[in-house]
């Protein structure tokens, strides 16, 4: 999933996170958030939901330094609509489902500083596979 929230200051902050299933059972985790002017990288992201119906992803991660992100974001609407992705060794395809107008709130937690939420209506894309 990717977000980008305009912020009320100069700069906007965007979201990156992805969970990816490698061969050999390996499972990469990870979420970059650039807010304030500033890149954080946070693993240990661990899902709190995922629900391929209603089309939403609820997640929480953190930084080795404490900082804290938990996200939600909505996929439902009318935007949704489904693809068929080549699989890497060409045999086959899979379908992926997006929604590129997606709704995303996080919450982050940084030590020293009072909590934030951002939000977007419209300014996030989730994509799923396995519905």
């Amino acid at each position: 999933m990717h977000a980008y929230f305009p912020g009320s200051g100069a700069c906007p902050s965007t979201l990156e996170a992805l969970i990816y299933e490698m061969p050999f059972g390996l499972v990469f985790r990870k979420a970059l958030l650039w807010h304030d002017g500033e890149k954080y990288e946070f693993g240990n992201l661990q899902e709190i939901g995922r629900d391929p119906d209603k089309f939403g992803w609820n997640f929480r991660c953190s930084t080795k330094d404490g900082c804290r992100l938990e996200a939600a974001i909505d996929g439902a609407g009318t935007s949704i609509h489904r693809l068929p992705y080549v699989k890497t060794d060409c045999r086959g395809s899979f379908e992926v489902a997006n929604n590129s107008l997606a709704k995303a709130v996080l919450r982050l937690e940084r030590q020293g500083r009072l909590v934030e939420t951002l939000e977007t209506g419209t300014g996030a894309v989730l994509e799923m596979v396995g519905q």
